[in-house]
């Protein structure tokens, strides 16, 4: 049978991320969860999705959109059934200051790389 895999495109909560059976080729499940974190609060966007293969590696990826915000990348890639259901850091906690701004300059060139 076919995998089964969850699905969602940049959602904040993995509530959003339907079980989606995928296509016959699809072998693979695949997570990305970006963080952006700002003194004590997190704000997670989260991508699944199923996949022929593992698009390169398991891999972490941090860096600083604007000074005194890190943000963080995770993907990871799984080949059982809805394995893809990534722990969420702090679920919950949005920023209403720095939302704006970060989506102006850090998300443009974030959702160029995933």
């Amino acid at each position: 049978g076919n995998l089964s895999c969850y699905q969602c495109f940049k959602v904040s909560s993995g509530k959003e991320c339907p079980p989606t059976r995928c296509r016959p080729l699809d072998q693979v499940c695949v997570s990305n969860e970006v963080a952006f974190s700002l003194e004590s609060s997190v704000e997670v966007l989260l991508s699944k999705r199923c996949a022929p293969r593992c698009p390169n590696t398991n891999m972490e990826f941090e860096w600083s959109p604007v000074p005194g915000v890190q943000a963080v990348i995770t993907r990871r890639c799984c080949s059982r059934a809805l394995c893809n259901s990534a722990p969420i850091p702090q679920e919950g906690q949005h920023w209403a200051l720095c939302g704006g701004l970060l989506l102006q300059v850090g998300l443009g060139l974030l959702w160029a790389l995933l």
